[in-house]
């Protein structure tokens, strides 16, 4: 979709996220082995609860290869990610969750512009969360490279409402109430320790295809906020949703962190699973 030169410059002041094709379908692994490492994690540092509800219902194209039933194994997945400039993993074990007391006209209940109120059942706060932030081309045509581009990717929904940031994209609210999840990329700040936790969705809308383009080689959060604070960049701030995702982040997934990494000789106590 193309947007007039007006309706760019508010949305790079205010919201983002455009309806494109369904999120890409990805292979499964084999589950994640429990940590046995100290939980020495404070409150707020983002360390979640053990896993809860239901898997997520998604055909993946390879066959199951954890052991566990197909009907079960097949909705366990991977994506692509982004920590600290580096290549990373995200496994999935279970469905999405958004916020019901969030009004939504999408089918699963997902928004894009509203921050959530509650946090997902069995986690205390949204201290014990860490946000994702997700990079969204709004520009024709998209990279052909983003990590869950068109299909529907492992853990995602697959409609979503942007009715609330219309005004914004400059289209009729009631036009955006139910559109397919635009294709995009993923960002992390914390692996949290590798462990799985929820994260609460935040979408960063990007105008310029120079700057996704810089997002995409930075691969970290500082790039997308020094260039959230350019007004000629056409990046926005991050923008809030009702929409938690459940993944954990694979140990050696990193080029800083081989799979034989001990995680304990950094300085302060951070290894490569840590901050």
């Amino acid at each position: 979709m193309r947007l007039s030169a007006s309706a760019r410059r508010r949305l790079t002041r205010a919201a983002a996220c455009t309806g494109s094709a369904l999120l890409a379908v990805v292979s499964t692994v084999g589950l994640a082995t429990a940590d046995t490492r100290p939980a020495h994690r404070a409150a707020g540092d983002g360390f979640g609860p053990p896993p809860i509800g239901e898997h997520t219902i998604q055909p993946l194209k390879r066959p199951c290869t954890t052991g566990e039933p197909e009907e079960l194994c097949r909705n366990i997945g991977v994506t692509d990610g982004w920590f600290n400039g580096h290549d990373v993993k995200f496994l999935y074990t279970q469905n999405y969750f958004c916020d019901p007391s969030v009004a939504s006209g999408a089918d699963g209940g997902c928004e894009v512009g509203q921050k959530f109120n509650n946090v997902p059942p069995g986690t205390t706060s949204e201290a014990f969360t860490d946000p994702l932030y997700i990079p969204v081309p709004l520009f024709s045509p998209a990279p052909t490279n983003l990590q869950c581009p068109a299909g529907p990717c492992v853990d995602h929904p697959m409609m979503i409402d942007l009715s609330r940031i219309a005004g914004a994209l400059g289209q009729d609210p009631a036009t955006l109430k139910n559109v397919p999840v635009p294709g995009h990329d993923h960002i992390i700040a914390d692996r949290n320790m590798d462990r799985p936790e929820w994260w609460p969705v935040y979408v960063i809308g990007v105008t310029n295809p120079d700057s996704f383009a810089k997002i995409q080689q930075g691969k970290d959060l500082s790039t997308a906020t020094r260039l959230a604070q350019d007004p000629n960049a056409g990046v926005t701030a991050p923008i809030p949703t009702n929409l938690f995702l459940w993944f954990q982040t694979l140990a050696g997934t990193s080029d800083r962190c081989p799979p034989d990494d001990t995680y304990a000789t950094a300085p302060g106590g951070q290894g490569c699973a840590t901050r």
